[in-house]
């Protein structure tokens, strides 16, 4: 009998035992949850996944740091398009645009005609040169129900970098309307007006553009350009000199003082001059010029031949940048 009633002290000593080994594995989870880098114990499994606005406030602000974190998410979550996303803006912005170009390729085989992913792909393919894929893109990432100004600019950008200044300027002045004192928007309306033979116009616009952005030298330089085309050479000088030595901003001038008047009196095709001085930083570089415009000053013939698009805009440091904006 003696041995009946001592059975239930057994199980209940049993039971004290695992209630004991799960106090303790309990604890250990939580000292390894709050000292180590990974939580053990029973309930390890049910602790939630780091959220996307989580990885986004831990992302270092450098850009190379940043690149190396967003690149480690990538590479556990390839299929993840935030971060597929983030990652490509993180590359971009230390300077690798191919390698964010093939980012975007690759999730674009993956989600398809997603518009935040093909705006992004769009506009980095159109600052690549790549202007029939960044025309496709942009087109389908232009949401006139959720306008996005820099979607709208850069369409038009395409349209310039092809010559289709007219064009341009509809989808510029769309942009202007979303964001009316942006520096760029500015910029490219004013020089789409220029090239297609409304230099007044599209000086009006760049003093605009430089009253709003007293920082940015490619306005002023552009502005330079406008007014010297309009045969304002004193006060082209005067400007150019602000970002540049007032006897390089006279060599520019000149230079283009001779363009304008070889270039009046030309016959088609365009007229090509053989290397800018190397210290013409904003004194347009002729190519492949497209139809020609009509006269925005004495009777030349305005040719949008500051607008390169690829090889020949990496040709020579000595030829200007492509004047229109991507961003």
């Amino acid at each position: 009998m003696a041995a009946d009633f001592d059975a239930p002290p057994a199980r209940a000593g049993l039971s004290r035992g695992v209630l004991a080994a799960l106090a303790a594995s309990l604890m250990l989870g939580a000292c390894a949850q709050v000292g180590g880098e990974e939580s053990s114990g029973l309930f390890s499994a049910l602790q939630p996944e780091q959220t996307q606005q989580s990885l986004v406030e831990a992302a270092p602000s450098e850009p190379r740091a940043a690149a190396e974190y967003w690149g480690k998410h990538y590479a556990k979550n390839p299929r993840d398009l935030d971060v597929a996303l983030a990652y490509a803006q993180s590359l971009k912005a230390t300077g690798q645009k191919r390698e964010a170009l093939g980012v975007l390729q690759q999730a674009s085989l993956i989600h398809g005609t997603n518009r935040k992913l093909a705006a992004d792909y769009g506009r980095l393919a159109l600052e690549l040169d790549q202007i029939s894929v960044a025309k496709k893109l942009l087109e389908v990432a232009d949401d006139p129900s959720v306008p996005d100004w820099r979607v709208v600019m850069a369409r038009g950008t395409a349209l310039a970098k092809e010559g289709s200044y007219r064009e341009a300027i509809a989808f510029y002045e769309r942009a202007q309307a979303l964001n009316p004192e942006h520096p760029s928007v500015l910029n490219n309306l004013a020089l789409a007006y220029t090239m297609s033979g409304e230099a007044e116009r599209g000086e009006r616009l760049l003093r605009q553009a430089s009253a709003s952005d007293g920082e940015n030298s490619k306005v002023r330089q552009n502005l330079a350009l406008v007014l010297g085309l309009q045969g304002k050479y004193d006060e082209a000088v005067k400007v150019g000199s602000v970002d540049l030595a007032a006897e390089d901003a006279q060599a520019n001038t000149a230079l283009l003082k001779k363009m304008v008047k070889l270039d009046a009196e030309a016959a088609p095709p365009a007229f090509a001059p053989t290397e800018p001085p190397a210290a013409a930083s904003w004194a347009p570089a002729v190519a492949e010029a497209p139809a020609e415009r009509p006269a925005a000053a004495g009777g030349a013939l305005l040719r949008p031949s500051a607008v390169e698009t690829g090889s020949a805009a990496s040709a020579s440091g000595n030829r200007a940048a492509s004047l229109f904006s991507a961003e």
